[in-house]
């Protein structure tokens, strides 16, 4: 099936589809998720993309002789609505079988809903310092 054609039924099947993308370096895997009038994308320590054909060209220059990453990804926080989504996500990318080279970025993943199902929107990435996103504690 044509990843364009997929119909994706909630944002946390295109986020299961992006990562996965990420860890082939499919550039096509990954360029069927997004919305294409809408696209945004900030890669950690860049400018930002805007437009498809700009975001695609990032991830072409990124996955570019590039070894597949080993990613671990851990939901932080979402705010879902009827036809958009947000995503706070702790990615750890790194080579494989090589945690002490690994970085760990905050992302932020938009999603939206329209007549032919889910498509991202916007991925955005922040580099952190070592060590987890800490969470509030409820009193």
């Amino acid at each position: 099936m044509n990843d364009r054609k997929k119909r994706y039924r909630s944002a946390e099947e295109v986020e299961a589809a992006f990562y996965a993308a990420f860890a082939r370096c499919d550039v096509q895997g990954m360029m069927a998720l997004w919305a294409e009038e809408e696209a945004f994308c900030a890669h950690p320590g860049s400018r930002p993309m805007l437009g498809i054909e700009a975001v695609r060209r990032s991830w072409e220059r990124i996955f570019e002789g590039a070894r597949p990453p080993a990613i671990r990804t851990e939901l932080v926080h979402r705010v879902t609505g009827r036809e958009m989504a947000v995503h706070i996500v702790e990615e750890q990318v790194g080579l494989p079988n090589d945690p002490a080279h690994s970085a760990v970025v905050l992302a932020t993943n938009i999603y939206r809903r329209d007549e032919h199902g889910w498509r991202m929107v916007s991925h955005q990435g922040a580099v952190l310092p070592v060590g987890p996103v800490r969470r509030p504690t409820l009193q």
